[in-house]
């Protein structure tokens, strides 16, 4: 006996030193579900290789996060004033990238593309598209931007896919407190009730306490350091299994050794025998939970392979119960029941059970047909129900992120804040006139999709086509350069027809030209024989100076006489010599003339005689004239037709000179990756990204894609979509694949368990059935209620499983209670143990349904969509659980062993 206090006493100290250690070494619960929690999918998914391709695009936006700020002005539009504001804002945030991390900004005052796009058409929100590096975990980035972004006089908010996803975070950590003290206070509340004592309670909370913190500490780490698979589901879950199981497996262990005490058993004795038996039904039950939390480690998904956090949860669990619980037993004994003095066990039954069972087993056939003639037609309206895969109805419209995203799709299409983008990723650069062309053809496909709202591509930046881009803009050019030339040879062609060349006109200037210079040399002829004029002048000069001095009485001598006529002779020579001098260059002069005006004369006839030849082929190059004009009317035709033609107007062609401008650069930028192998196509849909028909839209338009670049030159090409709506898509498919596989691997697993249980074969079939039916009648009902009292007409994608496996898991502990009974009890028929085994445990499994129920329904007041409704589906299916389970099993029981005959009355 000793032995066995201090065998317990051990066990006690070891987990005090447990819960110790877990909370000085428990990492930051909220940093690491923030940094390795967030919904991982296989990397060979589209949308993983979308993310993988933007890492790498370059331009400074690799591997950033896409933020939208929404300002809007209620029902007003953005005036002057409060433009200007948003201009200063985002001039602010330009000035302060490194601060906010910001390494790209699109914003309405850029061009008249984005001013479309961005300013809602009632001119009462606009957007501004930041790409943020994840320096910042994104709850650091979204408080700095919201306080970066705030603008006077105007309403502000920061939302986006990745804040969206991180509110919900949050908002999980804030619902997981109000649910551990919902759970608590609710669980303390029962258990007095039913035990009617503070101190087990007390007990019961302090050991699933342990169990929790302890387990919890573990996840946490293996998850830091060893990468084990988390989610923001992965706390909650853990919250409420192991208080709900936890609460159930110790209300068998005490209700056990209560009645050991009231038989005169001693406390350390009452303690081992109530170990044994309770807990050789606990581990059972524990096992069985196991297995099925386990199974989820097969799963692909990480939300679902996060579940294998509740299996470390439940196996620490099992071991705090059944080491720290004899330690208070065995030390308390009674005193664990006080202020109740009488423990003598009475005799005690379920009524309900017992009605059920003891109906079911006298009547098998009628009660089987009863609850399948009420739970099939549910059955299949389940199957007809569509899910709903849009995160965001997750989150309180209270949230600024959601508030964000409403107003967005309020003034815009519910796409735009959330688009999908088409990677393109070819072995070769695609800036060329060849990829460019396939592009273009593949964004106008795109746009006639009635889905589809805008796509913008490198060849349609701002959603529209670039008109002088395509060959009906370039040939209405070429026409009219046609045209004018066409109007010149035109013009050619009149002056040919309507001149010749008059070769008798040159041969008359020829002979002019001769006739001048006949005259010329006749001109030269006579000035050479005339006489120089100095002789004749000075003698008539002596004879009027002699007859003026003999008038005057003084007759000159003879002597003076010849002095004056030397004088005369020797100026008459002078001058005689200078008009010869004078004559013999103008006799120059004027044969030069001549000579020239021969070489004229000459040349002109010359030419007439060549103009007459060159007439000649005037008229033959007038012919031609003729038929270069018909052609040419008639490529002008013809490019007029094809102008007009739809083949031009969607034929795009880029010139090189405009493919390498400054012009187009920004477009390349924006659309074209850095090493100028990569580029992207960005769509906004019309309708909410995470519509269902969408998702098949996006698989369909990926598709689309690669069928139409086959056999071009991105026939290599690799294409991936990226965005929300793709995200979703491959959830819907790994969630879907997984949720089967992982369910036919937990229910063979629960199978074999159960089989090892019973030590039968039918059985657990018959306890499995029950548990399917309930989950299926559950979901549908489900539906019904969250459709009436929240206005939510679809369940969420990740319900249907989450409600399997807490209802298969969880909901097997109740069959196992019955049937671990049923061994026990060895009087009587069959039928009668069942009924006995019903009656008995009937009060135990309503009790932990009431406590599994209400521990869930801790969840409600979370806020969180998913979790309002699997506490919705698991509190509905508990309540079918408890009145099918002792219907359906105790008629099996009795149609397998004591099957009814059904004889012909001879009388």
């Amino acid at each position: 006996m000793n032995k066995f206090v201090k065998k317990y006493i051990f066990f006690a100290a070891f987990w005090v030193i447990a819960v110790l250690a877990a909370v000085l070494f428990l990492p930051n619960i909220s940093q690491v579900t923030a940094e390795h929690g967030q919904t991982k999918i296989p990397a060979n998914m589209q949308s993983q290789v979308a993310e993988n391709i933007q890492k790498h695009w370059g331009h400074h936006i690799s591997d950033t996060r896409q933020v939208v700020l929404v300002y809007n002005n209620g029902d007003k539009k953005i005036d002057t004033g409060k433009q200007a504001n948003i201009d200063h804002t985002v001039s602010k945030l330009k000035n302060n990238a490194d601060y906010y991390g910001i390494k790209g900004v699109t914003s309405a005052n850029e061009n008249a593309a984005t001013k479309k796009q961005l300013i809602s058409k009632d001119g009462t929100t606009e957007l501004v598209q930041l790409n943020v590096s994840k320096k910042d975990s994104v709850e650091t980035m979204n408080n700095k931007l919201k306080k970066g972004a705030k603008t006077s006089n105007l309403k502000s908010y920061v939302t986006g896919s990745d804040v969206l996803n991180d509110d919900m975070r949050q908002s999980m950590i804030d619902g997981i407190k109000q649910t551990e003290v919902i759970a608590a206070v609710f669980i303390l509340i029962v258990l007095i009730i039913v035990f009617r004592s503070p101190i087990v309670p007390l007990i019961s909370l302090l050991t699933v306490g342990v169990s929790f913190i302890v387990s919890l500490s573990v996840v946490i780490n293996m998850a830091k350091y060893m990468g084990f698979p988390l989610s923001n589901f992965t706390q909650v879950f853990m919250v409420v299994v192991l208080f709900g199981i936890g609460t159930d497996y110790n209300i068998l262990l005490y209700d056990r050794f209560k009645d050991n005490l009231g038989q005169g058993m001693d406390k350390v004795e009452a303690t081992v025998d109530a170990r044994k038996r309770a807990g050789k039904t606990i581990l059972y039950s524990g096992g069985s939970v196991l297995i099925g939390f386990f199974a989820l480690g097969l799963a692909k998904f990480s939300i679902y392979q996060s579940g294998v956090a509740v299996a470390i949860g439940v196996v620490v669990l099992l071991l705090v119960l059944l080491s720290l619980n004899p330690f208070f037993m065995a030390l308390l004994g009674k005193t664990m029941y006080w202020p109740a003095k009488n423990l003598s066990p009475k005799k005690r039954g379920s009524r309900i059970w017992h009605f059920l069972s003891s109906h079911s087993v006298a009547h098998p056939i009628i009660a089987i047909a009863l609850v399948l003639v009420i739970t099939l037609p549910l059955i299949f309206f389940t199957g007809k129900s569509s899910l709903n895969y849009d995160n965001s109805v997750e989150l309180s419209d209270s949230l600024p992120s959601k508030q964000g995203l409403n107003t967005v799709q309020q003034h815009f299409s519910k796409g735009t804040a959330e688009p999908s983008t088409i990677y393109i990723q070819s072995k070769h650069k695609v800036n060329n006139e060849k990829s460019m062309m396939e592009i273009d053809r593949i964004t106008r496909q795109l746009k006639k999709n009635k889905e589809i709202k805008t796509v913008a591509s490198v060849t349609q930046p701002s959603g529209e086509p670039v008109n002088q881009l395509y060959l009906n803009n370039q040939l209405g050019t070429l026409n009219s350069k046609m045209q004018q030339a066409n109007a010149g040879l035109s013009q050619i062609q009149a002056g040919a027809n309507g001149g010749s060349f008059n070769a008798d006109q040159l041969k008359a200037i020829g002979t002019s030209a001769q006739s001048i210079g006949n005259h010329l040399k006749t001109i030269q002829g006579v000035s050479g024989a005339s006489t120089a004029p100095g002789q004749t002048s000075g003698q008539a000069v002596i004879a009027q100076m002699q007859q003026q001095a003999t008038a005057m009485g003084s007759p000159m001598s003879p002597q003076q006489l010849q002095i004056v006529a030397s004088g005369l002779q020797n100026v008459s020579s002078q001058v005689q010599m200078q008009q010869a001098s004078a004559m013999s260059g103008l006799q120059n002069e004027l044969t030069g003339i001549a000579s020239d005006t021969q070489n004229i004369g000459n040349n002109a006839q010359a030419m007439g005689q060549q103009l007459q030849g060159i007439q000649s082929q005037l008229t033959q190059a007038n012919a031609g004239l003729n038929k270069i004009n018909q052609g040419m009317q008639q490529s002008n035709e013809y490019l007029t037709g094809l102008q007009d033609s739809a083949a031009a107007a969607n034929t795009f062609y880029i010139p090189n000179q405009v493919l390498k401008s400054k012009t187009f650069k920004q477009s390349l930028n924006n659309y074209v990756s850095s090493n100028d192998k990569i580029t992207n196509i960005t769509v906004v849909l019309k309708d909410n990204p995470s519509n269902a028909k969408l998702m098949n839209l996006v698989k369909n338009v990926q598709n689309q894609v690669k069928q139409s670049l086959k056999g071009t030159s991105l026939n290599d090409a690799t294409v991936a979509i990226g965005g929300e709506t793709a995200t979703m898509s491959d959830t819907h498919d790994i969630a879907s694949q997984d949720f089967f596989r992982t369910a036919v691997i937990m229910l063979v697993g629960i199978l074999i368990a159960l089989m090892f249980v019973t030590r039968s074969i039918l059985q657990p079939l018959y306890i499995e059935g029950t548990l399917i039916l309930t989950y299926f009648t559950s979901l549908t009902l489900t539906r019904l209620f969250s459709e009436t009292f929240l206005g939510q007409s679809m369940l969420t994608w990740n319900t249907p499983f989450f409600t399997f496996i807490m209802l298969i898991a969880l909901g097997v502990d109740y069959s196992i209670f019955l049937m671990m009974r049923y061994r026990e009890t060895t009087d009587g028929s069959p039928a009668e143990r069942i009924v006995s085994s019903a009656n008995y445990i009937g009060v135990v499994v309503l009790s932990a349904a009431v406590i599994l129920g209400g521990t869930f329904a801790a969840l409600i007041p979370s806020g969180i969509l998913t979790l309002i409704q699997v506490a919705i589906g698991v509190i509905i299916g508990l309540i079918i659980l408890v009145i099918i389970l002792p219907i359906l099993l105790p008629a099996a029981i009795r149609l397998t062993y004591q099957p009814i005959s059904f004889k012909r009355n001879k009388n």
